[in-house]
């Protein structure tokens, strides 16, 4: 395994990177059903994801360090809140941040000083749950992220003063989704950040966690050098969420991914190559979709479908759907579901691209009445009005006779029969960036019980 993919994660880990059951239940299976690529969001796929990293959560709010039970893994923690506001579980979520907002300093500290990464994940953490990043555990994070940018020297622009040789354009596009989902954007010092990232794309069009002498833009996946799908997911994201991703570095961007995809229509950390063929993770394969979301394209496109399959039938092969790690994601080599492959898993079946906060609201709906008129209005917050609503494909639908107006929110009508209908219904914003245009999307699983005429 490459020393990248093991160092870039800990170097963002260590130092960075009540359960759902109330909500009504979708049966665990990709959605839409066969005969149709399936694309995102995957409710069933990305609940089962949440409640698994639910249940790794003590009382307390935090994920375990794994055999020391009493002591917290912050990083866990935190891309967990991330993946739980993803997935809609914001009960669960924010018990969790409520837990990082008493340890903040705890966290953010690396080498001794703030570490970019982890300021970013907690700004993009609370910016998600709609809590305030400038004013988080009694501490300024957005003030303490730009603080962190070199001013000087060949790393002007660069976040933070940590050694970058294995999360550079990593931590660099996750800061830039982070100030994005503040509202800082089009500043003197942000166009500095985006340059030195768009300086580091390589002309194949990925990133290399930094280009150095010894990971060159010219390197080799088989001596696990070059440009690196993880990296690259991050750049793109970052100056996606900016709104400075141009055209010209999209279709760069682009090119890279759709050379870079294993066969089985997924990613590894190192881009697949004829003197070193690829092999598909569940973490990279979900950066990468998180990313072409990020470029405003669909993961089930023809650009990205590989015979029989694609991005997203792949990343949900890795995911167990019986037994007691059931909703979890398992890394190759192991039968058994991993913390870090389900936290980057649950956000790219959700159908997320960072910056999110675009929330359904509403938790329960009015019980109706057979042949009787109902109207009932589902919430939404967050991302950029005016929605867009429809029920997710595959997931349930709504008692015959009611329908969803696709640009209100409202169910109407007259229900027909008895009983109780469950689905998923989404809600989506434009969310404007100068080019490619991306959507926020957000969806909950709902019920309504239809009670026999009187």
């Amino acid at each position: 395994m490459s020393i990248k993919r093991l160092l870039a994660p800990v170097v963002l880990g260590a130092s960075l990177l009540v359960a759902i059951g109330a909500a009504p239940s979708i049966a665990q299976a990709a959605n839409p059903s066969s005969g149709t690529p399936p694309t995102v969001p995957q409710v069933a796929s990305a609940t089962g994801g949440a409640t698994w990293l639910a249940d790794q959560l003590t009382s307390a709010g935090f994920i375990p360090v794994s055999g020391v039970p009493a002591q917290a893994n912050l990083a866990a923690t935190a891309n967990a809140v991330l993946a739980l506001a993803s997935a809609g579980d914001d009960a669960v979520a924010t018990h969790a941040l409520n837990y990082l907002a008493l340890h903040v300093n705890d966290y953010v500290s690396v080498d001794g000083s703030d570490g970019p990464g982890q300021l970013a994940l907690l700004i993009l953490d609370a910016h998600a749950l709609a809590a305030d990043p400038g004013s988080f555990g009694g501490s300024d994070l957005v003030t303490r992220l730009q603080a962190t940018e070199q001013t000087s020297g060949p790393t002007a622009g660069l976040f933070g003063a940590q050694d970058a040789t294995y999360d550079g354009a990593f931590r660099q596009g996750l800061s830039l989704s982070a100030l994005a989902a503040a509202g800082v954007t089009g500043t003197t010092a942000v166009g500095s950040a985006e340059a030195w990232l768009e300086a580091q794309q390589c002309p194949d069009g990925g990133w290399t966690s930094l280009v150095t002498a010894d990971n060159p833009c010219t390197g080799d996946p088989a001596t696990f050098t070059g440009p690196d799908t993880n990296s690259t997911a991050l750049a793109i994201e970052g100056l996606s969420a900016q709104g400075v991703l141009t055209s010209k570095v999209a279709r760069s961007a682009t090119r890279f991914l759709g050379a870079a995809q294993d066969p089985d229509g997924g990613w590894g950390y190192e881009p697949n190559a004829a003197d070193a063929p690829g092999s598909s993770d569940p973490d990279s394969t979900a950066l990468v979709i998180q990313a072409i979301l990020a470029l405003g394209k669909s993961p089930s496109s023809a650009t990205f479908v590989q015979g029989g399959t694609n991005p997203v039938s792949t990343l949900l092969s890795f995911q167990l759907t019986s037994g007691p790690g059931s909703g979890g994601f398992f890394f190759p080599g192991s039968t058994q579901p991993d913390l870090l492959a389900t936290y980057q898993a649950v956000p790219a079946v959700a159908g997320v691209s960072d910056p999110f906060n675009l929330r359904v609201t509403s938790s329960s709906l009015p019980e109706a009445r057979v042949r009787t008129p109902y109207t009932t209005t589902v919430l939404a917050s967050g991302g950029t009005a005016p929605y867009r609503w429809k029920v997710v494909g595959g997931t349930g639908a709504l008692p015959s006779g009611l329908r969803l107006d696709a640009t209100t929110g409202t169910i109407s009508g007259k229900p027909k029969a008895a009983g109780v209908s469950s689905f998923a219904v989404e809600v989506f914003a434009t969310k404007s960036t100068a080019s490619p245009v991306t959507r926020a999307i957000a969806w909950r699983v709902l019920s309504i019980t239809t009670a026999a005429a009187t």
